[in-house]
C-alpha cells in the first residue's frame, strides 16, 4: 500500500490493510519512499528549479517540437521568469484563443490522429511519430497564437 502525499513524502506498507483490526495506523510501519527537498527555493508559484527545469528548451530541442508543445506555451515561460504581468496577459490571450478554438471544435472538427470507433473511445490512427521524426508540422496549428493571421486556424486542436 502507497502512502502519502505525492508533493510531500510517499511511503510503503507491505501487506494488505484491510485484513489488519480497527484502528490499524499504517504510518506505523510505513517505509520512506521519496520526501520533497524542503530547502529547494520556490518561486511565487511555488515552481521548483526541477520543475521549471522539465519545461526547459535546450539547445536545438525548439526545431524537433510540434507547435503544440506546452514548453512553447508563452504564459509559462513568462511565469518562470517571474514575469507575472506578461503572464498573465499571456494566460488570457491564450484563454481567448481556446474559446475560439472550442467554437471552431463545435462546427465539426475532428482530431488529426485520432478516431471514435463505436464505442465513441479515441483511437490512434498514425501518423504523428512519423511527423515528429521528419519535423514535418505542416498543417498543425499555432495554438499558442504565434502568427501574423489574425485569425488562426485551429482546426488541429488536440482533445
Amino acid at each position: 500500500m502507497l502512502l502519502g502525499k505525492w508533493d510531500e513524502a510517499m511511503y510503503y506498507v507491505l501487506g494488505d490493510p484491510t485484513t489488519k483490526p480497527k484502528g490499524y495506523d499504517p504510518m506505523t510501519e510505513a517505509i520512506l519512499l521519496w520526501e520533497r527537498d524542503k530547502s529547494t527555493p520556490k518561486t511565487r508559484y511555488n515552481l521548483t528549479p526541477y520543475a521549471i527545469s522539465l519545461n526547459e528548451l535546450t539547445p536545438g530541442l525548439r526545431e524537433k517540437l510540434p507547435p503544440t508543445d506546452s514548453r512553447l506555451r508563452p504564459d509559462q515561460r513568462h511565469l518562470e521568469n517571474g514575469e507575472y504581468e506578461l503572464a498573465n496577459a499571456e494566460k488570457l490571450r491564450l484563454e481567448q484563443l481556446q474559446r475560439q478554438a472550442r467554437k471552431l471544435q463545435e462546427r465539426g472538427w475532428r482530431p488529426r490522429w485520432f478516431s471514435k470507433d463505436e464505442d465513441g473511445c479515441y483511437r490512434y490512427v498514425g501518423g504523428y511519430w512519423e511527423a515528429k521524426e521528419k519535423h514535418n508540422w505542416e498543417g498543425i496549428s499555432d495554438i499558442f497564437g504565434h502568427t501574423s493571421d489574425p485569425s488562426p486556424v485551429i482546426e488541429e486542436f488536440a482533445c
